[in-house]
């Protein structure tokens, strides 16, 4: 795709809602002042979820270029379920509501081709983005995880002739650089609901990022305005490239 694109439809979980300083779209439309952007983000959603989204979305517009922000979830839920109670009880929620997490990366890989193949034809340009760090140690297990499935994203955009957002790479390049990062992943159930209320200004939200040792998110997750802009500029370099 190239510049001339006029409008952009992203699609994904919580990766891509929050407090415009928070959000990589928000970071997106600012940097593409000219071009129209839709964005229909949903906290908790999987691959399945956000696929469903998105062709429920596509039966009724049209826009030039789609972003697709998925698979986190995938990875995280059945991570959170492990720690039992509230957790358990939170990810028992979001799978009764449609939102179930990939099996395992070939299962992933499977659903993501059968979502790119039902997408209507014609000269709508796509956008795969990979998944951020999930902690901000690259290097822990879970992330190890999910370099399986930011390669089937990697390969799945290759074999379509679709643009990679790389913002796995992007978030890697910056924490790999840490002496010691931080193992603040979601540690508190609570927070999952308030900190939104603890990061209402740029100023704020770095408070708490600092508070936890972390850079690039406020939990290990969901990021800070830095990592929402890092993740805009990898999005508009696919977008531009």
């Amino acid at each position: 795709m190239k510049g001339s694109s006029r409008s952009l439809l992203v699609v994904g979980d919580s990766l891509a809602g929050g407090l415009s300083h928070l959000s990589f779209p928000s970071h997106l439309a600012r940097m593409r002042a000219r071009r129209s952007l839709s964005v229909s983000a949903r906290g908790g959603d999987t691959l399945a979820g956000v696929g469903n989204r998105l062709k429920a979305l596509l039966s009724h517009s049209h826009p030039d270029a789609v972003i697709l922000e998925a698979g986190a979830n995938d990875i995280l839920l059945p991570y959170l379920e492990k720690r039992g109670g509230l957790w358990r009880r939170l990810v028992k929620r979001l799978t009764a509501g449609g939102n179930l997490p990939a099996r395992d990366p070939s299962s992933f890989e499977a659903l993501l081709a059968q979502i790119l193949e039902s997408l209507p034809g014609g000269s709508r340009s796509v956008i795969l983005t990979t998944i951020p760090c999930l902690g901000e140690d690259p290097d822990s297990q879970l992330n190890m995880a999910g370099e399986r499935y930011n390669l089937a994203i990697t390969e799945a955009a290759s074999k379509r002739g679709f643009r990679l957002a790389d913002t796995g790479k992007a978030f890697r390049e910056v924490l790999s650089r840490l002496d010691d990062p931080s193992p603040y992943l979601m540690d508190d159930f609570a927070s999952l609901f308030i900190d939104t209320l603890r990061a209402l200004t740029p100023r704020a939200a770095y408070q708490l990022s600092g508070r936890r040792g972390l850079v690039l998110t406020l939990d290990g997750v969901h990021p800070n305005p830095l990592g929402a802009e890092i993740l805009a500029r990898t999005v508009v370099e696919a977008v531009t490239g």
